[in-house]
């Protein structure tokens, strides 16, 4: 064998240098290879474990910059030429609110000039001299004192009949006499007849049944048909009163118009007003006595142009039966003056 190789190197030294060479080439091909597998082998736990690593180091910095975006404050976003809701409404607010106080500081101020004005009004009015009013007027006519119609005055002592109406209902309802006391029919009037001798309130009374004007359930009081003018108005103030009476117990006596038949033509017939505390002066025009059941006597009833007032009472015989005078006596007065009580 040896023999063999020597001729044939001898003879092709190249071929045998080839065919020595290639064993070990390969041998040392497949060490290379072995040792790059097993390098390759052993470095890969290393390398899974390093990718392991970052991969765990990765999770943790994106936990803890998921954390770090959670703890961090809302932040508002304002873009350019716009914002956000909230940052809308607290504008909104804010603008209200100062709207508001502007609002209350002008209310301020225009009250604070109010106030000064009227303290300039006040103090120019206690500066300058009051200027002389003209004359009360009342009913269209100027309140003159009432001495200048009645230099004497009333002798309050000589007017016996009549009262306030504090006895109350003292009559039967009869021959009619209608309801008038009570409250609802005070009013703030008093009739005053000097000639007469009459004083007494005057209440507010209506019709009867029968449609005919009532006269007072109170024999000491003059009653106002209240669907009649009011005294000191245009147009013709009804009144009516008892000249005598018997009363629900039987008792007799004399009523407020006892002495109406003393009352001439000229004489005063006053109507005293609480309220305005003034007096309002008729000068009787016309006494009459008529029967009712004439037809002419109703033009007494009528309303008229002029301020008048028109007193009714009973007079004539007297019927015991029927409890009915025959006749009534009627006194017209006309508003003459409107009078202020004597200081």
């Amino acid at each position: 064998m040896l023999d063999r190789v020597r001729d044939l190197w001898a003879e092709r030294p190249a071929l045998v240098a080839a065919a020595g060479i290639a064993p070990v080439a390969f041998v040392i091909t497949l060490l290379v290879l072995f040792l790059a597998v097993g390098g390759s082998d052993a470095s890969q736990p290393e390398q899974q474990a390093a990718a392991q690593q970052d991969a765990q180091t990765e999770q943790s910095a994106d936990q803890a910059d998921q954390q770090q975006v959670t703890s961090q404050p809302e932040v508002t976003v304002i873009v350019r030429g716009t914002q956000s809701t909230d940052a809308q409404s607290d504008q909104t607010h804010s603008d209200a609110d100062e709207a508001q106080q502007q609002s209350q500081q002008v209310e301020v101020q225009q009250q604070s000039d109010a106030q000064q004005e009227q303290q300039q009004v006040v103090a120019q009015q206690q500066e300058e001299p009051e200027e002389p009013s003209g004359p009360l007027m009342v009913a269209g006519f100027e309140v003159i004192p009432l001495s200048n119609l009645m230099p004497d005055g009333i002798e309050e002592d000589a007017l016996k009949h009549g009262s306030d109406g504090s006895e109350g209902a003292i009559l039967p309802r009869a021959n009619g006499v209608v309801r008038s006391s009570g409250a609802r029919h005070q009013t703030n009037w008093e009739l005053i007849i000097p000639s007469a001798g009459l004083k007494s309130a005057v209440v507010s009374l209506g019709r009867t049944p029968t449609g005919a004007m009532g006269s007072p359930d109170n024999p000491y009081v003059v009653g106002w048909l209240d669907s009649t003018a009011a005294p000191g108005e245009v147009g013709n103030t009804l009144l009516a009163g008892h000249r005598d009476y018997e009363d629900i117990s039987g008792n007799i006596g004399t009523g407020v118009c006892w002495e109406l038949n003393n009352t001439r033509v000229g004489d005063h017939m006053l109507i005293w007003d609480e309220e305005l505390n003034v007096y309002y002066v008729y000068t009787v025009t016309e006494t009459v006595t008529l029967d009712p059941t004439d037809r002419d006597s109703a033009r007494y009833l009528h309303n008229t142009d002029e301020p008048v007032v028109t007193l009714i009472t009973c007079t004539g015989s007297f019927n015991t039966e029927t409890h009915r005078y025959s006749h009534r006596l009627v006194v017209v007065g006309e508003l003459a003056a409107v009078a202020s009580p004597d200081a």
